[in-house]
């Protein structure tokens, strides 16, 4: 019987030669790499250990590395069971005598790369159209899928004359050295596709949004994993082969990388811990990972490595769960279990019950109601805030309408992004209050059992309209409610959307309503929705950039854009005469982060993803007849603008609001001093959960993040940044502030 020169009676030498080079390589590199990853760690989180971070990323990294080195040894060992020892060598060795062979290897690898760009460019078109562009992304996908499989056939088939047309081409490609041609164009194609990558980034993207650390410390044990095989099996081969015992090395490798997660893994939350979560490198992408998979009552929530599971035996029991008083449960791991009589009046009606009638104002109600939203603007950005740019206020329209307004300079919104926040300003319910088709998804549609303001409006007998241009006002109709007439012409889809210039289509809608409507003399409300502020932030000819400016500039234009045709609609409502019989209200939905707070070793850029006042500190000004102008430095709440428009309006505030009028403030009369909350919820894009209370006085804010089940503890007046948690150092604060959210989350927030 015929046998190869490589009998597989011997199959097993390669293997475990292989095996053994491999998987010692492999535990090196995962070494050095935990060793490198601890030390970036333990330089940004200083509260935590040195030794503790060492070990727990140890564990981590032990059971990755020793499954990267298997997978490599596996393979390995096969090339060497099939094609006999040293086969990347004598191929070379084949390619540079059969220059033949040689030039047909480089042709094929050219016919595959061009085939590998049609795949990948036809596969991106349809990931827009039939994924980011559709709201059920896991139908999206599985036709995506379905045409992926479907697509390689095709290509497959197309890879022959492909073939062939570049084997006239491929004699442009020479050997160089000891390098056969098809050799030198593989490492060419690797060094410009790294250099184009590299370029890409650094030129096309700002590099510092992006969350690449994770990404590069695979790219390091890569890369070190290579050069310690490299370095076995070249200058060091023979030192290899006369080390004696490197079997029993590699066994007691081994058999450490299998002991270690479990015997270091398994611990509380602690500093070092949340070091991993917040500083941590590559090792934060495997605690994520780790809490994925160790989930024994599959409730979402994880015990692993101080996660936020207080009890993963019990699906019952999580962050997310209600609390049940009285049960000798902690169903929300939170303050333990709530007495069944510790209930109590809920402050939204204390707050009712305080408000003082309309009727016994001496303030009469205006006609009319007009808001102003402008998307995505920080309170600190304006003009009339301090802020400046280029030694001048970005903000002239609305500098001068707080001037002229109760201008409300500590407003927080209750939700940090769009889909979140209007509806809880329409409805002025908490996010977690509003009634939605389906709550884990991104762009939530409100149903009809919500009541918003411009129903009730509508129903006092005030016409209402709506102007905007923008995708999410059909994405979720629901949030419609209440308006006789919504003119959203002209939006486009997601992708499109975000780099839409809508405001020069809009206001010329605006200012042609306004004039029919101060014609009629009718009651109106309208709503107006700006959008530019919203990322990606695109140029304007009025405010040029230069080449190198940051995200941070570039946003400050669009303010500066959007504010400019905000004055061609306070221009309108003034030159018609509706001025004297109007309420203008301006106000944004959330602010904006550039990198200041990081979170699970991410800078958070953009919106959408805390809780620090970056997002949740916006401008709300309110002008109508017979109100002096004020600055109002009270903590005020974006829940409470509904209320506070109706009340001006003289239009009864319903039962459903939990949001409060603070008309009485603008009219001179003080108010009760009341905390301040926001919550941060799950969503696809974005699949985590906070809660936040700024304390009544508006001095301390406490954090809680329900998916991590960790504080953070900020003084808004010594740092209003929000940089140094002060949550263990202020724990007789910090206690009593934790109970009084525990009760607004267990007995004030559930409806």
């Amino acid at each position: 019987m015929y046998q190869t020169p490589y009998h597989h009676t011997h199959a097993h030498a390669p293997y475990r030669s292989a095996l053994a080079s491999a998987v010692g390589a492999a535990l090196l590199a995962g070494l050095a790499v935990a060793l490198l990853d601890t030390l970036l760690t333990a330089r940004a989180a200083r509260e935590a250990g040195f030794a503790s971070l060492l070990v727990l990323q140890l564990g981590l990294y032990a059971l990755p590395a020793l499954a990267a080195g298997v997978t490599a040894g596996v393979v390995a060992g096969a090339v060497g069971a099939t094609f006999g020892p040293a086969a990347p060598s004598r191929l070379l060795d084949r390619l540079r005598a059969d220059r033949e062979l040689d030039r047909n290897l480089v042709a094929g690898m050219v016919a595959a790369a061009v085939l590998a760009l049609l795949f990948a460019g036809v596969v991106a078109f349809l990931s827009i159209k039939l994924v980011a562009g559709v709201e059920r992304k896991s139908v999206g996908a599985l036709v995506l899928g379905a045409v992926a499989v479907a697509l390689v056939p095709m290509l497959a088939i197309a890879w022959l004359p492909l073939f062939r047309m570049a084997r006239p081409a491929a004699r442009v490609v020479p050997p160089i050295g000891p390098l056969p041609a098809s050799a030198v164009l593989l490492v060419t194609a690797v060094v410009v596709g790294v250099l184009g990558a590299f370029t890409f980034v650094t030129r096309r993207l700002d590099w510092r949004a992006l969350n690449l650390s994770g990404y590069l410390m695979v790219v390091v044990f890569a890369a070190l994993f290579a050069a310690v095989l490299f370095m076995l099996h070249g200058p060091f081969a023979r030192a290899r082969e006369r080390m004696r015992g490197r079997g029993v090395l590699v066994i007691a490798g081994v058999i450490i990388a299998l002991i270690l997660p479990a015997a270091t893994l398994r611990r509380d939350r602690s500093p070092a811990t949340a070091a991993l979560d917040e500083h941590s490198k590559g090792a934060r992408i495997l605690v994520a990972i780790g809490r994925r998979v160790i989930d024994r009552d599959h409730d979402g929530f994880s015990p692993f490595l101080g996660g936020p599971d207080c009890d993963d035996h019990n699906p019952n029991v999580n962050p997310k769960a209600p609390e049940i008083p009285g049960n000798g449960i902690d169903d929300n791991c939170l303050e333990g279990d709530r007495p069944a009589s510790a209930g109590g009046e809920r402050r939204a009606d204390k707050d009712k019950a305080n408000q003082v009638p309309a009727a016994a104002r001496a303030v009469p109600p205006p006609a009319n109601v007009i808001i102003i939203a402008i998307d995505t603007v920080r309170a600190d950005r304006l003009g009339v805030a301090g802020y400046q740019r280029g030694g001048k206020s970005l903000t002239p329209t609305l500098d001068h309408l707080a001037g002229q307004s109760a201008y409300f300079r500590r407003v927080y919104a209750q939700a940090p992004n769009t889909p979140r926040s209007f509806p809880s300003i329409f409805a002025s319910r908490y996010p977690s209050q509003i009634k939605v088709d389906n709550a884990f998804q991104n762009y939530a549609d409100p149903l009809d059992e919500n009541l918003f303001l411009f129903e009730v409006l509508k129903a006092a007998g005030i016409k209402t309209e709506g102007i905007a241009s923008h995708f999410y006002w059909d994405r979720a109709p629901g949030i419609r409610q209440g308006f006789d007439r919504f003119d959203n012409e002209g939006a486009l889809d997601i992708a499109a959307s975000n780099k839409d210039s809508a405001s020069p289509r809009i206001v010329p809608r605006v200012e042609a309503r306004l004039a029919e409507l101060a014609k009629s003399k009718d009651r109106f409300a309208m709503f107006v929705h700006l959008f530019e502020p919203h990322s990606t932030y695109m140029t304007h000819p009025e405010f040029p950039l230069p080449g190198n400016a940051g995200l941070a500039e570039k946003y400050d234009y669009e303010i500066a854009f959007a504010d400019r045709w905000a004055g061609r609609i306070i221009d309108a409502i003034d030159k018609n005469g509706l001025a004297d019989r109007t309420l203008v209200v301006a106000l944004s939905d959330h602010g904006e982060a550039f990198g200041v707070h990081q979170v699970a070793g991410q800078k958070m850029f953009f919106h959408g993803q805390t809780l620090y006042d970056e997002l949740l500190r916006v401008p709300v000004m309110m002008r109508f007849p017979g109100a002096k102008p004020s600055a109002i430095d009270d903590p005020m709440m974006l829940i409470d603008v509904a209320p506070t428009i109706l009340d001006i309006m003289g239009v009864a505030i319903p039962d459903q609001m939990v949001g409060r009028s603070v008309l009485p403030r603008v009219l001179g009369q003080p108010l009760d001093p009341r905390p301040v909350y926001a919550q941060l919820m799950p969503a696809p894009s974005w699949n985590h959960e906070w809660t936040a209370m700024v304390s009544a006085d508006g001095v301390y804010k406490l954090i809680y993040r329900m998916s991590d089940r960790s504080f953070e503890l900020y003084n808004l007046k010594t740092d209003p940044e929000e940089k140094r948690n002060i949550y263990s150092s202020q724990a007789a604060e910090a206690e009593k502030l934790r109970d009084q959210l525990a009760r607004w989350i267990e007995v004030d927030l559930p409806l």
